[in-house]
């Protein structure tokens, strides 16, 4: 009896096993054709990622500097420059904002700003920290760099909005305007929902929404 108990439960065994075999087989047989029409998808959607750039400071400076000039093919014109300057001013501009040229790397005095955009009325310094920390006396050093130019607008963009810690001068304090990168991700949302041409002149409007995505999927 036990010899013949013994067989049923093999028998049952090798059944099972045969039929998880095949089961088996099935499934990878379906997740194979999934993939090859292109139906089974993993990974990043966004270029940044795809490139291992999507934390990498300066790639964010530079794609922020295409953003802020108005003739780039984003169709966005000025109107994310009107938001930041309203961010650090407290109010709208008076008049159209009139952006001439914005510059990345500028560096004075053996000190980097990220990012500047001069304007006929005003002129907006930025500081962009995605995962690095600050130098030693970067932001009194920035404002002293740069306290002189035409209505000077100081910057300050990190993931969390923090202040920065390295503005001890008391001016430099009071000049400094944080903002998140998600309050960023929003002004260009904004922006583009807003723009007259997005929908149809500009043909950078995809890489606006792709950058878009990796903000998104970084900061939140």
């Amino acid at each position: 009896m036990d010899r013949d108990w013994s067989g049923v439960l093999r028998r049952q065994e090798e059944a099972l096993l045969s039929d998880w075999r095949r089961a088996m087989s099935d499934m990878q047989s379906q997740h194979d054709r999934l993939v090859a029409s292109g139906r089974w998808v993993t990974g990043p959607s966004d270029f940044l990622a795809i490139i291992d750039l999507a934390r990498h400071e300066n790639t964010h400076s530079r794609v922020l500097k295409w953003l802020l000039t108005p003739t780039a093919r984003h169709g966005l014109g000025c109107s994310l420059a009107e938001r930041l300057v309203e961010h650090c001013a407290g109010k709208l501009p008076s008049q159209p904002l009139s952006v001439r040229e914005v510059t990345f790397s500028e560096w004075r005095h053996g000190r980097e700003a990220d990012l500047v955009v001069w304007g006929e009325t005003f002129t907006l310094i930025i500081e962009n920290k995605v995962d690095a920390g600050e130098q030693p006396d970067q932001a009194d050093d920035l404002y002293a760099n740069f306290k002189s130019e035409t209505a000077p607008l100081f910057l300050f963009l990190t993931p969390d909005g923090r202040e920065p810690h390295t503005a001890n001068n008391p001016n430099a304090q009071r000049a400094f305007r944080c903002i998140s990168w998600p309050s960023v991700r929003r002004m260009i949302e904004a922006a583009l929902a807003e723009s007259p041409s997005a929908s149809s002149s500009a043909t950078g409007v995809s890489v606006v929404e792709n950058y878009l995505r990796t903000l998104k999927e970084q900061f939140g």
